[in-house]
């Protein structure tokens, strides 16, 4: 057996939105830095034009939208039957000649091309993560249960969050947490990758409670002015998760802050981890629904999570770990207090003590990994 093969590992992300996306991007990239090899690929590069087309047209519908979007969970489907007959072929092709045999899997749309996978290396013993990366199942692992309830069972399902406990971290490759008192007097106001919820109605709420914000915007702004303090970024809007740089490989989204008078970004590439999270690691706190990325983004920084409207019903399980573990608190309960910082400063101190206590993600899987190796 090539030692060299076997070592290599897959990880499959979703494109739906960046919390299915950019968490596969820093495993990758820790585990290289671990002299694992990988690989990454993103499911909606195995979709038709047409279904491409229609991700575009939910994702319009979705951040115009809330209510939109929460319905849109409700809505049954196997994406099994909406993939592009050759690409599955060239990509099943492609893994069997690499001889990959590890992946990692974070979303429910992989599960049916990994059996299928299977059932063509039946002499070869392939391993896969699912990784749920929410607190309850996301609405792709809750398809794929109401088609085949034993879905996991050749595989090994790994859930960072437990009731109140936070088992596993998706780590951000950057320099360690700054101190409470080292962060600027900032806001991180955002919605998630997709711009979905009720964030850009808090901003007024924040303004008059004398917060200067860095606001996400998915669209640019008619104006921006600096005259409130406020400060404007955004992800290049024609970067897409299932595009790849001109040497093949996925990329977190280019980032650029829109300047005044101008109303336009330059957008820089990004390398380690996504752009937002340099902001967020300088900033008091951030307003946002919890979503998966944004958890990692809170936990990696040791930056609060003040809780909005959660999308569906994992995020609101994300929010009921977030509180009760004293990382996050919800925005109604944080406004009613009167928007304390010193609230926010004891959510930071929880995070930091807990972050040495719990393992990193991808180190402990470099190290089973190995350890499985060795022993075959």
């Amino acid at each position: 057996m090539e030692k060299g093969a076997s070592q290599n590992v897959v990880v499959l992300c979703s494109g739906f939105g960046l919390g299915f996306y950019i968490p596969g991007l820093l495993i990758s990239e820790k585990l290289r830095r671990l002299g694992i090899t990988t690989e990454i690929e993103v499911f909606e590069s195995l979709l038709p034009e047409n279904k491409i087309d229609m991700v575009e047209r939910n994702r319009q519908a979705y951040h115009a939208n809330f209510k939109v979007a929460i319905a849109s969970q409700k809505v049954p489907g196997n994406s099994g039957e909406s993939l592009n007959p050759s690409a599955l072929e060239s990509l099943l092709a492609g893994w069997r000649h690499r001889d990959c045999r590890n992946f990692i899997c974070l979303s429910g749309h992989w599960v049916t091309v990994l059996d299928r996978y299977r059932e063509l290396r039946p002499d070869q013993t392939i391993r896969a993560d699912l990784l749920y990366l929410d607190a309850d199942l996301t609405a792709s692992w809750r398809q794929l249960q109401k088609l085949r309830a034993d879905y996991a069972k050749p595989y090994r399902e790994v859930r960072p969050y437990d009731n109140v406990r936070v088992n596993y971290s998706v780590g951000v490759n950057a320099e360690a947490p700054l101190s409470y008192i080292e962060r600027n007097n900032r806001m991180v106001v955002h919605g998630g990758g997709w711009g979905i919820g009720t964030f850009q109605e808090r901003v007024s709420d924040l303004e008059r409670a004398g917060c200067e914000l860095d606001i996400v915007c998915y669209a640019k702004p008619e104006n921006v002015s600096s005259s409130n303090g406020h400060r404007f970024y955004m992800d290049d809007p024609t970067w897409r998760t299932w595009h790849r740089n001109s040497q093949g490989e996925h990329t977190f989204p280019p980032f650029g802050e829109i300047t005044a008078g101008s109303q336009s970004a330059s957008f820089a590439q990004q390398s380690n981890f996504h752009g937002l999270y340099r902001i967020i690691r300088d900033a008091r706190g951030i307003v946002s629904k919890p979503g998966a990325g944004t958890l990692i983004d809170s936990f990696a920084s040791a930056t609060p999570l003040i809780m909005l409207e959660p999308f569906g019903p994992a995020e609101k399980r994300n929010a009921d770990v977030w509180e009760a573990s004293g990382f996050g608190v919800q925005y109604p309960a944080w406004a009613t207090a009167g928007y304390p910082i010193s609230m926010l400063e004891e959510l930071h101190c929880n995070i930091m003590q807990k972050r040495n206590e719990v393992k990193d993600y991808a180190q402990d899987y470099a190290q089973t990994l190995l350890m499985k190796d060795a022993d075959e």
